[in-house]
């Protein structure tokens, strides 16, 4: 009997460390895990939580779901849920946490691009790396797997990296946790988290990066994987029981990718059959954008994001029709605003919202803001424009005031003042605007906020305006 108390002794002794390491990996997965885990995390415990605030709009899909969906410019009762690398079977899950922890959103848009569609490439590495799903879901989605045999999901270890990965096991997590360290990663972890919290979850290719093709793209099949099918029409399924308005959408393209008529029926015709079942659902391919709306061949930059958006909230205007802004997303537009170098996009960024744009010209740019802003290819719908005449301003340049939703509300007063250029916001002390000789310089009002965004210089070089601070 001693001796196999000893051996139990023993045994408990060298499996300790092992242990050991399990519980860290499993208690403080902030603190080492590496590229979208954070991210995963942060979905899974938003959609397992109950939300204070409600939300009308979900977005489901992949990452080009979650690059092209801004929630800040479409409402403040929008919600991204879309995961980089995701097919329909994580998405169902997903929306199936969601409904049981909150309630039913209003309209669900759905987009995926044509390889999540086909095959998973992140089931492993990301879904079950981060443990993103709870283990029923996870035998769900590998029964179902077996049952369609995908290949895909069912790896050659499929059995021993399912058990790796749920007991936590130190072969999946060596590598990212000796890279870490023990904690090297979290503060960065939970900024990122932050931010998600803050962008309503979008997080992949947020900021200016332009993509700059090598060749044309032509997509010549479009087909969608069985078991992806099974788990479309479940996530149908789901809306329905819930009363859930859903609009499935193609998203804009770079302008270097083309389809064939060969890609087009079978897109028509799998749609068609699929609306036949669920003739609530919508369906919308949207043309190709301009190449520099993206950062690489599929994923929108901010400014596509934000062209991307604006065009569906005029589409749908009965969906996003929550006019007030939320806090998050002043913040996340001003944010975007004190990012941007482009004078055109950041008119495009107040667009329709309740911000102001005070404007002083001594450049010799020969026509004005308006052609200008008309010239630049970007669509604005709906600022005012108006011009300071005054004949004590004259020596500092022209002045415009640029107001976002066509109010001109914004309470401020600009006056000179012993030769110089004063600026003064209502409530606030009078400041001195130093505009420099030959630049045109902009102060960014937030109207509810009553504060200022931020200022920025451009000079007027090559025909156009380039940003100089």
């Amino acid at each position: 009997m001693k001796q196999i108390v000893k051996l139990i002794i023993k045994c408990s002794c060298v499996m300790l460390p092992l242990w050991v390491v399990c519980m860290y990996i499993r208690s403080h997965p902030l603190a080492f895990m590496d590229s979208e885990a954070p991210y995963y995390l942060w979905n899974k415990i938003k959609t397992n939580t109950a939300n204070e605030q409600s939300y009308d709009v979900l977005i489901l899909g992949d990452s080009v779901a979650n690059a092209a969906y801004m929630p800040e410019a479409l409402s403040g009762t929008t919600l991204n849920l879309a995961l980089g690398g995701t097919t329909p079977v994580e998405n169902y899950y997903t929306l199936q946490d969601w409904l049981a922890h909150n309630p039913a959103p209003k309209a669900c848009y759905i987009s995926f691009q044509d390889s999540h569609l086909q095959r998973a490439d992140c089931f492993w590495v990301r879904s079950m790396y981060s443990h993103r799903y709870n283990l029923g879901q996870n035998l769900e989605m590998l029964k179902n797997a077996m049952n369609y045999k995908d290949a895909s999901i069912l790896t050659e270890h499929y059995i021993l990296d399912f058990i790796s990965y749920e007991l936590f096991l130190p072969n999946k997590y060596i590598i990212s946790f000796m890279n870490a360290g023990f904690n090297q990663r979290y503060q960065g972890n939970r900024s990122a988290q932050q931010a998600d919290d803050l962008y309503g979850g979008r997080y992949i290719a947020r900021g200016l990066n332009e993509y700059v093709p090598s060749g044309e793209i032509v997509n010549e099949k479009f087909y969608v994987n069985p078991l992806f099918d099974s788990y479309y029409r479940k996530i149908l399924e789901l809306c329905r029981e819930n009363r859930i308005q859903v609009y499935i959408v193609k998203l804009p393209l770079p302008a270097n990718t083309s389809f064939t008529e060969e890609y087009e029926e079978d897109f028509r015709r799998y749609y068609e059959e699929l609306q036949k079942e669920y003739p609530y659902i919508g369906v919308d391919w949207f043309p190709a954008y301009p190449n520099q709306y993206f950062s690489d061949g599929a994923h929108m930059n901010t400014r596509g994001a934000l062209s991307f958006s604006a065009e569906l909230k005029d589409m749908y205007p009965e969906v996003f029709n929550n006019t007030d802004m939320t806090p998050n997303q002043s913040t996340a537009i001003n944010e975007e605003i004190k990012a941007e170098n482009k004078i055109e996009w950041i008119i495009k960024c107040i667009d329709e919202r309740p911000y102001t744009v005070v404007i002083c010209d001594n450049t010799e740019y020969p026509q004005g803001i308006n052609n200008y802003l008309s010239q630049s290819g970007v669509w604005i719908s709906n600022v005012l424009i108006s011009q300071d005449n005054r004949k004590e301003l004259n020596e500092f340049g022209d002045f415009y005031c640029v107001s976002g939703d066509g109010s001109c509300t914004a309470d401020y007063t600009i006056f000179e003042e012993e030769g110089r250029l004063m600026f003064q916001l209502q409530g606030q002390d009078a400041e001195l605007w130093d505009v420099a000789e030959n630049t045109l310089e902009l102060i960014v009002i937030d109207n509810n906020n009553r504060s200022i965004v931020c200022e920025k210089k451009f000079r007027y070089a090559d025909a156009g305006f380039v940003i100089s601070n």
